[in-house]
């Protein structure tokens, strides 16, 4: 039995968070985890600390997430036990073992780890204005730049996780980590935002359409609504005036 990490665990907003692993025939491993649904716009804008119309410009790092501990980065981590540290001192088919090539971080040769990748995005338009300010470092910023982060989909298959690519244009509704909530990541320095629910917070953005990545999201208000948009390809389609009017509405 494999943990998440406790950077996906917040990240994700998993509850009861359980998180299995099985070699798959590309080398990958299938990890499932227990997300929280948000089913409408309006849920993930309650749940969001700030969403954002971006541009994904590039890779600033790739690392393995472990956790970290209260002391900074090394040591057990956060989320193991007496029994875990006993149990996971020798290499299993379920413990991914060394991190994958190019990808820093994990404690020993067994550390329990999520490969992460890490994205510098331009924020295009500001859905959901963010209560705190946004850092990159030490110093609060202008909101111009974030720091995104998901699961490196080519390192694991993680169900309800998809890639991010380069060039594309995208609304993320986040949750936003300081570097303090994030101790088992060396390489992002201030704040990392992390898409709510895996894929459910991240529309794909085509001039001024939004398209849900994920099926989960069917509407723009919690019950749905006939005059809500119609779906593309079987995704909820919906356009980014329409985002910003629920997230004016937010109480």
């Amino acid at each position: 039995m494999k943990k998440i990490p406790a950077l996906v665990v917040g990240a994700v907003t998993c509850f009861a968070a359980v998180a299995c692993t099985s070699e798959q025939s590309s080398g990958k491993h299938q990890i499932d985890a227990d997300y929280a649904t948000y089913a409408s716009v309006e849920e993930l804008t309650e749940g969001s600390a700030g969403a954002f119309s971006v541009k994904i410009d590039k890779i600033v790092s790739r690392e393995c997430d472990d956790g970290g501990d209260a002391e900074g980065h090394g040591g057990e981590p956060t989320n193991s036990s007496e029994e875990d540290t006993e149990t996971d001192t020798e290499p299993s088919p379920n413990n991914p073992g060394t991190p994958p090539e190019g990808i820093e971080g994990g404690d020993s040769p067994y550390a329990d780890c999520l490969p992460m990748r890490f994205y510098e995005a331009t924020v295009e338009a500001v859905i959901l204005q963010p209560e705190a300010p946004v850092t990159r470092g030490p110093d609060p910023v202008p909101l111009g730049k974030l720091i995104v982060g998901n699961v490196d989909t080519e390192a694991v298959d993680m169900e309800g996780a998809s890639p991010l690519t380069i060039g594309s244009h995208m609304v993320v509704y986040a949750e936003k980590l300081a570097e303090a909530d994030h101790p088992g990541i060396d390489s992002v320095k201030g704040d990392l935002w992390m898409p709510l629910g895996g894929e459910q917070g991240l529309f794909d953005v085509d001039g001024n359409t939004a398209t849900a990545r994920s099926s989960v999201v069917t509407s723009l208000y919690a019950g749905g609504s006939e005059s809500d948009p119609a779906k593309r390809d079987g995704k909820f389609t919906t356009d980014l005036e329409a985002l910003k009017q629920v997230a004016q509405n937010r109480s």
